[in-house]
């Protein structure tokens, strides 16, 4: 549910659409520095892969914009993950792009 939010947050883009304002608007806005929309996201995880292929003891270890969610929905998107079972327990290192 909440990858569902941060995904419609993601896409919703409300900075003024310069080329549809009147232009004594235009300069207004022109003034304004908006801050740049959310064009990708990425967090990098690192995480246990048991030797059964479960996948546990996530972990954010960076995120590109960090208090807004997307290191959370990462850890969650990694909850259910398996790979292919080994030998051994081992810790890998993986990067979530989130997109518009």
């Amino acid at each position: 549910m909440m990858i569902l939010v941060l995904t419609a947050a993601i896409l919703l883009d409300a900075s003024p659409k310069i080329d549809r304002l009147p232009k004594s608007e235009k300069a207004v806005a022109a003034q304004h520095d908006a801050p740049a929309p959310l064009l990708t996201v990425a967090v990098t995880l690192e995480c246990t892969a048991r030797a059964a292929g479960r996948v546990e003891d996530c972990r954010v270890l960076g995120e590109t914009h960090p208090g807004l969610g997307f290191g959370e929905a990462a850890i969650a998107l990694m909850r259910d993950a398996e790979v292919e079972p080994g030998p051994k327990d081992y810790q890998f290192a993986r990067t979530i792009q989130f997109t518009p």
